[in-house]
């Protein structure tokens, strides 16, 4: 008789803590080698977690395993999904992970490393918390053999151009820098989407195609790829409503993900460390130094330090700016739909009935901080402030991008660096969840409303900020040293027992420290 299905047999029936008599128990089952990693506690709880592993060899035309491991997460989800049903209360007789989104990224439900390990989650049955074993037998050894067969039933053909449209954005993110580039959009590329939350690109969309003075070719071993580059500076993305801005603004956003083959932008990349900005009103921040952009204050406010639990548009955008420049980020995107415009630009005709000047907008300081190697990137519908600034103007019109050559006559005044800060105490930060787009903890005030961060795509990356700041102490650290810490060892989510994580930046966690009102800072 098979081990763990004795154990079942012996607990059926029984109250549902006896499940725990599973935990660590191990079994070969035909090619793959089952473990419990984890038993919930409730049939109510999050479900418990189960790995197999399988003998794998890595392929010799993959460069890099992320988009081997992202191609199997796929297959393994679905046939789980497949294989998933209710068996009982809560979530008895559940499969599964995280949906993925059109991004690949690590995530340490699959991982390949001498051999191919797979964790994901499984819900003990029970009704009336009582355990029903032979429901658990059949999702042993009838469900789960079913779904990783299903899974891993697929050749190197299938998989090589899933891996190779990894490794080529990789390649094309690679060489930005020596082209003098912050971001790139190939030819051909459909930026459009089916809607406005979806990942499906637009059926009849436009191609895009870049205009002449913008075009690049990067020469990689896959071949030369054409495109527009965006050079590091100050670009503006004019045009009126609905021809496209947006929509090429957020192509860029989302570059610094590697896209499946088929979603179109699978030669659209950005740097990595970049930041879409926005406006936050209501949020809190903590000894941010934003005297760069609000300064002589009637309430005579430090701005050099400036702490509130409620921001205003203006101050919420200013510290979202110092806080990604304080950690490094080079590449800044604003769209002035989404941005407190008083901080973006200032109308100088006002100058004739304002005896006060409070903000120092970021067209004034945008100069300098490109001299200080931060590029921006801004969407505007057509006010002449923003446009004139910029070193280049692409003009959207039917999404069709237009090249405009604007000599900026504006003046430009000196950008003041923020000074860093050092993190004195985050608080212990238990049983944290994930609330839709909030991540909620008993020790909280207020939910971290992380949907303001929009380059989180993937509810797998909602869990992996949650888990850092559960289980880390980044106390006496620097803002840049938490998040250097993070990028550089990215391989580290393949530690956490716990599937359904996904890989973020530092600044991803970052964003989420600033946002928590009980931090203490210096």
């Amino acid at each position: 008789m098979n081990f763990l299905r004795s154990i079942l047999r012996k607990i059926d029936g029984r109250g549902y803590k006896a499940y725990k008599e599973l935990l660590g128990k191990r079994e070969i089952i035909g090619d793959y080698r089952l473990e419990f990693l984890r038993i919930q506690g409730d049939p109510f709880a999050t479900p418990s977690v189960i790995s197999v592993q399988v003998p794998f060899e890595i392929p010799e035309f993959s460069r890099n395993t992320v988009g081997i491991e992202d191609f199997i997460y796929r297959r393994v989800y679905a046939s789980l999904k497949k294989e998933s049903r209710r068996l009982g209360e809560g979530k008895s007789g559940y499969l599964g992970l995280p949906e993925p989104t059109n991004i690949m990224i690590r995530r340490n439900a699959v991982h390949l490393e001498n051999n191919l390990q797979i964790m994901f989650y499984i819900g003990l049955p029970a009704r009336h918390r009582k355990i029903l074993g032979d429901a658990a037998e059949r999702m042993i050894y009838e469900n789960i053999p079913r779904a990783m067969k299903h899974a891993l039933e697929f050749s190197m053909d299938d998989m090589k151009p899933h891996a190779e449209a990894y490794d080529l954005q990789e390649e094309l993110r690679s060489k930005l820098k020596d082209y003098g580039l912050v971001s790139f959009i190939g030819d051909g590329s459909i930026l459009p989407r089916k809607c406005g939350d979806c990942q499906e690109p637009l059926e009849g969309a436009v191609p895009f195609r870049t205009p002449d003075p913008m075009r690049v070719k990067i020469e990689t071993s896959f071949g030369e790829i054409e495109g527009m580059g965006i050079k590091r500076g100050i670009t503006a993305i004019a045009g009126t409503a609905f021809h496209g801005k947006s929509t090429l603004l957020n192509a860029i956003r989302d570059g610094i993900y590697n896209h499946i083959p088929g979603d179109g932008r699978e030669r659209v990349v950005t740097i990595r460390n970049s930041a879409k900005i926005r406006a936050e009103d209501g949020r809190s921040t903590r000894c941010v130094d934003i005297k760069t952009f609000i300064y002589n204050l009637p309430t005579r406010i430090d701005t050099g330090c400036f702490t509130t639990d409620n921001a205003s548009g203006a101050t919420s955008m200013a510290a979202s700016i110092q806080e990604a420049v304080e950690i490094g980020i080079e590449l800044l995107l604003v769209d002035e739909d989404t941005s407190a415009t008083n901080l973006l630009y200032y109308d100088e005709r006002a100058d004739a009935i304002l005896r006060h000047k409070t903000v120092r907008t970021l067209i004034e300081n945008a100069r300098d901080m490109a001299d200080r190697g931060i590029s921006i990137v801004i969407v505007s519908s057509g006010t002449m402030p923003l446009i004139e600034s910029a070193d280049d103007v692409i003009v959207m019109e039917d999404y069709r991008p237009r090249y405009i050559d604007v000599k900026s006559q504006k003046k430009f005044c000196e950008y003041i660096p923020p000074k860093e800060r050092r993190l004195l105490r985050m608080g212990r930060l238990e049983k944290m969840k994930i609330q839709g787009s909030w991540l909620v903890s008993k020790q909280l005030s207020r939910p971290i409303r992380i949907e303001n961060n929009e380059q989180i795509v993937e509810r797998a990356q909602a869990n992996y900020i949650a888990y850092i700041l559960t289980h880390s102490n980044f106390s006496g650290l620097k803002m840049s040293e938490i998040a250097r810490e993070i990028d550089d060892f990215p391989d580290k989510i393949y530690r956490v027992k716990n599937p359904g994580m996904g890989e973020v930046r530092g600044y991803d966690v970052i964003f989420a420290i600033n946002r928590i009102p009980e931090i203490m800072v210096r």
